[in-house]
């Protein structure tokens, strides 16, 4: 009896052991965490490029890492040159706001509703929606108008490029040497469990390679169906809106909210510096349209074969533990929350099959 606790306590001290160690490690963490995703998202063109022969001589592995990061790189970089000038354009249209102009056309409805609230006693009498709403927009404009905020703070403090750098040369080993980050971690653990330790790391890399690659495809898909969908409606600056609302699908179930709420105020207030004030309701509810139909399409369609078949997870699994991600660690947490999971289920499996929740939990591993 006594054997069979130390059995199942020694992993549970191990686990525990590293999840603390992460936590004080943080960053480092954060680090090696964003370098593998990389390191995921790079190794199948790294292995198509090793098949490559130019004059009969296969291209050398070391030149294949280095090809594949510096194409990810440029990608990157291809979708910041893109996005920022959006986003800039986007700045100056909202500090090109008639405050004035916006409060005077809606006037006679405002002073109707400021009536009623008066009425029944939701704010006293002299009070008025329209002030509060003036002052908002005075100081979404203000904000608006620090559009250097972001490159005056990556010019004063390297932590930025500091950390761009450690990823980059974290990425180009790990590209290069696929089983780095394996066999540190079998260098680290007892000898009579390295070899159940390799096969959960081995069974957990194809997991999480099948769901990283799924929800890279996911974002695409949603970002390309939001965005035509914006351009037909006529929706300004549909490119910046579509692009955030595709993005914000990395957050599960919070993520589409964020992106319709953000990208509502967005082409509304584009309408509103235009002067467009009739067109103001419409593109509303565009925007919302248009995000709610790709939704539609991303839950019943992409969701279920990312979240659930590619980590082999019942789909009440996949939602209660995003729940208690999004509990533990906020957004982050909801993020990892299926990463780790399936990390956790597989290694479980590996070490402690004898338990019926984990046999429950892996059934469909």
């Amino acid at each position: 009896m006594k054997d069979n606790l130390i059995q199942y306590i020694k992993p549970l001290v191990g686990f525990s052991i590293i999840v603390f160690m992460g936590w004080y490690f943080s960053d480092v963490l954060a680090y090696v965490l964003i370098a593998t995703f990389l390191a995921m998202m790079g190794a199948p063109l790294v292995k198509r490029l090793n098949k490559l022969k130019i004059r009969k001589r296969s291209i050398p592995h070391m030149v294949s890492a280095v090809v594949s990061l510096l194409l990810m790189i440029f990608v990157f970089s291809l979708f910041m040159i893109l996005i920022v000038p959006l986003i800039i354009k986007q700045a100056n249209i909202i500090s090109t706001i008639n405050v004035n102009d916006l409060v005077a056309y809606y006037q006679e409805p405002m002073d109707n509703f400021d009536a009623f609230l008066v009425q029944y006693n939701v704010i006293n009498s002299g009070e008025t929606l329209a002030i509060y709403i003036q002052g908002q927009i005075l100081e979404l404009i203000s904000l608006a108008k620090f559009t250097n905020f972001f490159t005056n703070f990556v010019s004063t403090t390297g932590s930025l490029f500091i950390g761009a750098f450690i990823v980059i040369f974290l990425t180009y080993f790990f590209l290069a040497d696929s089983a780095l980050l394996k066999n540190f971690i079998l260098i680290l653990s007892p000898e009579k469990y390295v070899e159940d330790l390799s096969k959960a790391l081995h069974d957990s890399k194809f997991l999480l390679v099948r769901y990283f690659h799924g929800v890279l495809v996911e974002i695409i898909i949603m970002m390309t169906l939001e965005t035509i969908g914006l351009l037909i409606m006529g929706v300004p600056n549909a490119l910046l809106i579509g692009f955030f609302g595709g993005l914000m699908n990395v957050i599960p179930y919070l993520g589409p909210v964020i992106g319709v709420a953000v990208g509502s105020v967005l082409a509304v207030l584009s309408i509103v510096s235009a002067g467009e004030y009739h067109m103001i309701v419409f593109t509303f509810f565009s925007v919302v349209g248009v995000f709610g139909v790709a939704n539609l399409i991303d839950n019943f369609v992409l969701q279920p074969f990312i979240y659930s078949k590619s980590v082999k997870a019942h789909p009440v699994e996949v939602f209660l533990v995003i729940i208690i991600g999004g509990k533990l660690a906020g957004i982050a947490g909801m993020i990892m929350a299926i990463p780790t999971f399936t990390i956790i289920k597989v290694v479980a499996r590996q070490f402690m099959q004898q338990m019926k929740l984990v046999k429950y939990l892996t059934s469909r591993m």
